[in-house]
């Protein structure tokens, strides 16, 4: 039976401590779709502050509409307040009718239009009908016509200009249907839905420099009990609040994510992130009502017909909505305890001697119940715009939210326009038989002045000026948004900036009200999100290796050699290894991408004897099955593509500039950019326009974007050169920034430069009794447990640039100790074999900051190696995988017969692989080994994540005409070699950008 879910509890019988793959905040109008969507694929928690609707089924029916909005007892559905405009709000189960969004509210998104599409049909399927449409609201309907909003487009959800009847949640028989019934999509062996559990805060992890990260949820059940529930451990899950527009950002106030100063006045502690925006953008869709007594009994019904302007007003109404006398007086009671409770800058007494008026008026004229017919215009949008604060530390209690209806005078003239229309329906034949002979709407319009519609004074020119009708009259529409708005507090992918395992999936996100009715799109965004987070779940990251040349060396502070490309094709003219294909955009335009890139680079290795043994060493070692030749990433091992040709000679991404027109483009070498030109006016956002860069010989030169609004700078330095030049053009940590000088400072965006990672490598040299042909990495074991073994062999090295290397650039006691000592060590002419692990993911990261104002010296930078245990345990597992590679019968031939792999690795604590100290333990710890051993293998990426300085379009967040399109992107190197992911990226991006620029120009058309 409907709502009968065995996986819906009282919190009072949640375990204390517990974990799951997602815990989601809030059990309201996307959160449900969003947790029927997530547990077909993972364990979801559903914490809900309030009961369960089916509890007394008869309370949501249309006949109880009004009644369910006014009731505001301890546990009923709405929870009054009162915003600081001194208009009546509260926080309840949305009840309208739906409607979907227009298509310009789906591009502004960017949304994927047949995913919302989807989205819309799987939500339609449960909850909406077309409704019985009867006298009232065909009058009312045709009443709209008459008053000039044309045309009349029958039914539909589509949001269009005109008169339509739009779909309902109220079936025939007058049940509503609200997202709680989304709940039957769900698989109930994956979902858990607490009632009444009352969120307190979201605790956060905060390692060094990295960025804060959520991982556990406290709540407490209507006793009292705390409860615990943690993520479980993987790197996807993830909490997700869904609190709606005051809960939201309440709630990330509370847990410490908001403005500074704000929380500091408040007792937050600890204050884990100052985000200034978090309350910021705060709207509601101001309402204007009009009742209209009939001389003729009517249907009942809620909003049916609507009205949408084109001046952006939307028409609706409905009649005989039923109104308990009882419970209108105890709203009006409750009105007055939180007006006494919380009122600071006007009289008490003042404020509620109307409302105490009516109170009065009630006893003498109401019956036990009574009905109403309604008319309500209101404004799209809006433009104005307020904020939200804590009053206090209880999450249960309101916080202070105040809107600033009508601020803007754009949303001033849209409520002018809306009553003048409803004056015209009111007044047109149409509509004549359902009001009194001789009352004029003029007259309705000032019956409502003495209505205690809200708490605000009322202005004798009122009477007969609607601007100040308009402003005296105002009630909210439930409509509430912003306070976590996109690309403000959540990046396009909803995530929240500066912080990990985090989303905001609400109304809270909105930049403005969508349509009518928002609910429809609460509950869209819910199934879309939901469908593109498990997309994100199943995904799995890609690619490849580096050689040494053409190169600028620096020391990382962790004390590890690294070296940063310098050459047309960036470190694709370094990179040496294979070919994989996955990604986790658009697959057909992905895949499109790598072909693209394929053709002209990519060729099946000659696998002979070293890398063959190789081959089946990892076989013996169990790195299983045998995927043989592929570009694809798979557990086991396989023989990848290579970017050399058969006749060993090396492609790279210069080469793809076969493909472009020689008209339309321009490649100056040797050209250093010092920084990034902004236009910066108050009250917009800064945006790219210009470059500065200096030739060889020193010379400056400037370039500016030609005059369209598409144009843009697009920075692809890398992980390294991205960051540092974002940093150079003022745009980064501000107090980092003004320390080293950069001047001005464009924008303060603290996650520049964070997030740094590199997969950490180990090597052990394997001398061969044999000759070895010359190879770079050919075959590769991807293992179950988040490594990749590879190899190559016969590489020739020549000792006075290795000395050379050394000495002018990385020089040290103990590296001149080495090279004094080398002619008894290692014969450094030719290397016979190298066999090597790569850490996956990492998860350990750091940071990156200027040493100086100098772009063309290397910045600071800090990865942070094996600082978390998971990665010390991958390269624990890797180096035992070679141990076993090394001594089996398939490789036997290509070491000498006594060497063990254990004595080959403690061969190389002897070897100034960097400069970290060694410890004794490293002979027979693993650990140890791997932490003093550590190399780089160059695949370097962060310092300008998406979701935290780049958008999911790698637009820079905050700043227009501006994008990053490179490595410093990633949340963690793809697969076993970035080089294909990065260069497949430009190609689908480039495409993207084409595709937008294109839209624009038919748009503008």
């Amino acid at each position: 039976m409907e709502g009968h879910y065995t996986f819906m509890k009282d919190a009072t019988l949640a375990p204390l401590y517990s974990s799951f793959d997602y815990i989601l905040i809030g059990g309201g109008t996307s959160e449900c779709a969003l947790a029927a969507t997530l547990s077909q694929n993972a364990r979801v928690l559903v914490l809900e502050r309030g009961g369960s609707p089916y509890d007394n089924p008869t309370a949501s029916d249309l006949g109880n509409f009004a009644n369910a909005l006014f009731k505001i007892t301890p546990n009923s559905w709405s929870q009054l307040f009162i915003s600081e405009d001194g208009v009546y709000n509260t926080q309840h189960t949305s009840t309208c009718p739906r409607w979907r969004l227009g298509n310009d509210y789906v591009e502004e998104a960017e949304w994927v239009r047949e995913e919302v599409e989807a989205a819309y049909e799987w939500v339609e399927k449960k909850l909406v009908f077309e409704p019985r449409v009867m006298g009232w609201q065909t009058a009312f309907k045709d009443g709209l016509l008459e008053a000039g909003v044309n045309p009349y487009n029958g039914f539909t959800y589509d949001h269009i200009y005109g008169t339509k009847i739009g779909g309902t949640i109220f079936d025939n028989a007058g049940h509503r249907h609200t997202a709680a019934n989304l709940l039957e999509y769900a698989n109930p062996d994956n979902i858990v839905v607490y009632l009444h559990a009352s969120v307190q805060k979201i605790l956060f992890t905060k390692t060094g420099r990295l960025a804060p990260k959520a991982y556990e949820v406290i709540f407490h059940d209507r006793n009292g009990v705390l409860h615990k529930v943690e993520l479980a451990n993987d790197t996807m899950n993830e909490v997700i609040l869904s609190a709606g527009a005051l809960g939201s950002p309440q709630l990330l106030m509370l847990s410490g994510v908001g403005p500074m100063a704000h929380l500091a006045a408040h007792g937050v502690k600890p204050v884990v992130i100052d985000h200034p925006m978090v309350g910021q953008g705060m709207g509601d869709n101001p309402m204007s009502t009009i009742f209209i007594p009939s001389p003729m009994p009517g249907e009942k019904s809620l909003v049916q017909a609507v009205g949408i302007t084109k001046f952006d007003s939307y028409i609706e109404g409905g009649n005989n909505v039923t109104l308990s006398f009882d419970l209108t007086r105890r709203f009006f009671d409750g009105v007055l305890h939180v007006l006494n409770e919380t009122s600071r800058t006007t009289s008490s007494q003042i404020l509620t001697q109307p409302i105490v008026g009516f109170l009065k008026s009630l006893d003498g004229g109401f019956k036990d119940m009574t009905t109403v017919n309604v008319m309500v215009q209101k404004v799209a949008g809006p433009v104005s715009r307020g904020y939200l604060e804590l009053r206090n530390m209880n999450p249960e209690d309101n916080p202070s939210v105040t809107f600033n209806y009508y601020q803007e005078p754009e949303d001033l003239n849209k409520c002018i326009e809306g009553l003048k229309t409803i004056i015209k329906v009111i007044d047109s034949k149409a509509f004549s038989k359902y009001k009194y002979p001789g009352v004029t709407a003029r007259v309705l319009l000032n019956f409502m002045l003495g209505l205690p519609t809200n708490l605000r004074p009322r202005h004798v020119t009122s009477v007969f000026n609607l601007k100040q009708f308009c402003i005296d009259t105002v009630m909210t529409m439930w409509h509430y948004h912003g306070g976590c708005q996109v690309g403000k507090v959540v990046d396009k992918n909803y995530k929240v900036i500066g912080i990990d395992a985090l989303r905001v999936i609400d109304g809270s996100t909105f930049l403005k009200s969508p349509g009518t009715n928002p609910q429809a799109t609460v509950m869209m965004l819910g199934r879309y999100m939901g469908q593109k987070i498990l997309k994100e779940r199943a995904a799995v990251l890609r690619i490849y290796e580096k050689c040494n040349i053409r190169t600028n060396p620096f020391i990382s502070q962790d004390g590890v050699f690294n070296t940063r490309a310098r050459v047309l094709g960036g470190d694709s003219v370094l990179n040496a290894e294979y070919y994989v294909e996955e990604a986790e955009w658009e697959m057909d335009e992905v895949e499109a991408a790598y072909e693209w890139v394929e053709r002209k680079l990519v060729f099946e290795p000659q696998v002979t004897g070293w890398q063959s043994a190789l081959k089946d060493g990892l076989l013996e070692a169990g790195v299983l099955p045998y995927n043989g030749f592929t570009l694809k990433h798979i557990i086991g091992t396989k023989i990848g593509g290579t970017t050399f040709d058969p006749a060993g000679h090396k492609h790279s991404a210069a080469d793809l500039l076969e493909y472009a027109n020689p008209d339309n483009i321009a490649v100056y070498l040797h050209a250093t950019v010092h920084k990034i030109l902004f236009t910066t006016k108050v009250n917009q956002r800064p945006k790219a326009y210009g470059v500065i860069y200096q030739d060889m010989d020193g010379v400056f030169h400037k370039v500016e974007l030609a005059k369209n609004a598409m144009n843009e700078v697009i920075l692809s330095a890398g992980a390294l050169g991205s960051p540092q030049l974002l940093m150079l053009s003022g745009v980064g940590p501000r107090a980092h920034l003004e320390a080293q000088g950069v001047n001005p400072v464009v924008i303060d965006h603290p996650m520049v430069g964070q997030g740094m990672g590199d997969n950490p490598m180990n090597s052990v040299i394997v001398p061969s009794p044999q000759p070895v042909e010359l190879s770079l990495p050919q075959v590769v074991g991807i293992t179950k447990f988040g490594n990749f073994i590879e190899g190559f062999s016969g590489l020739s090295l020549s000792y006075n640039l290795t000395r050379l290397f050394f000495e002018t650039r990385l020089s040290t006691r103990s590296i001149t100790f080495f090279f004094n000592s080398s002619d008894i060590l290692l014969n450094l002419i030719e290397i016979d074999g190298v066999i090597f692990q790569k850490v996956d993911g990492p998860l350990s990261r750091g940071y990156l900051e200027l040493r100086n104002t100098n772009p063309d010296d290397n910045p600071s930078v800090t990865f942070n190696y094996y600082q978390e245990p998971e990665d010390l345990e991958k390269c624990v597992k890797g180096l035992k995988t070679i141990i076993e590679v090394i001594n089996s019968n398939a490789f036997s031939k290509y070491k000498y017969m006594n060497a063990t792999g254990r004595e080959l690795l403690n061969l190389m604590l002897g070897l100034p692989t960097n400069l970290r100290p060694r410890h004794v333990t490293s002979v027979f710890n693993l650990r140890q080994f791997c932490i003093d051993t550590v190399m780089s293998v160059w695949h370097y990426h962060g310092g300008c994540q998406v979701g935290r300085v780049v958008d999911r379009d790698y637009k820079v967040i905050g700043i227009d005409a501006l994008r990053v399109i490179d490595g410093s992107t990633f949340l963690k190197s793809p697969g076993t070699n970035p080089q294909a992911t990065v260069m497949m990226l430009g190609r689908y991006m480039g495409q993207k950008i084409l595709q937008e620029r294109n839209a624009f120009g038919d748009k503008r058309d």
